[in-house]
Formats: structure tokens, sequence, C-alpha cells
């Protein structure tokens, strides 16, 4: 009985980490296509201003050091950024 543990155990164990190793890069594509997207609001907000896109998200990145609180992901640093224009806009007439 313990000879055929060893093989369905290799398999179960080979069978987990290729599954994990699947799902990690299945998240990492999702996490680029969401930073992709972020970063395209963004360029659509600023006009295609790279520089000012960076200052946006060290902005966001330096006020929560400011307030003591934990470093984010550059997704959530997009997301508050974003959030932080379309409030500081909301009363601007539109451009379009």
């Amino acid at each position: 009985m313990a000879h055929l543990l060893f093989p369905v155990l290799t398999v179960v164990v080979l069978t987990l980490a290729v599954t994990v190793t699947l799902v990690l890069r299945s998240r990492k594509k999702q996490k680029s296509s969401q930073r992709e997207a972020l970063r395209q609001r963004l360029r659509l907000i600023t006009i295609y201003d790279e520089p000012k896109i960076e200052r946006l998200i060290e902005f966001e990145r330096d006020e929560l050091k400011r307030k003591g609180r934990p470093a984010e992901s550059i997704e959530s640093l997009m997301t508050r950024a974003i959030e932080r224009w379309q409030r500081d806009n909301a009363s601007a007439a539109p451009l379009y």
C-alpha cells in the first residue's frame, strides 16, 4: 500500500504546483491589463502628459506617507489619482 502512496502524492503535488503557477500567471495578466486601463484613463485626463501622470501618482504616494498609511499598489495609487482628479474637477465645464 505504501508503494502506491508515493506516486499518487507526487501527482497531487505536481498538479497543485501547476495550478498555482497558472493562477498566479492569470492574476499577473489581469493586474497588468488593469494597470494599462488605469494608465490610459490617466492619459485621457492629462491629455497624454506622461510627466503629469507620474506627478499625480507620486502625489498620492506622498499623501499616504504623510498620513502614516502603508504603501499601496500602483493600481491603487492610479485609482486614487483618478478619483482625486474627478473630485477636483467636478465643477469644471466639460471639454466636449
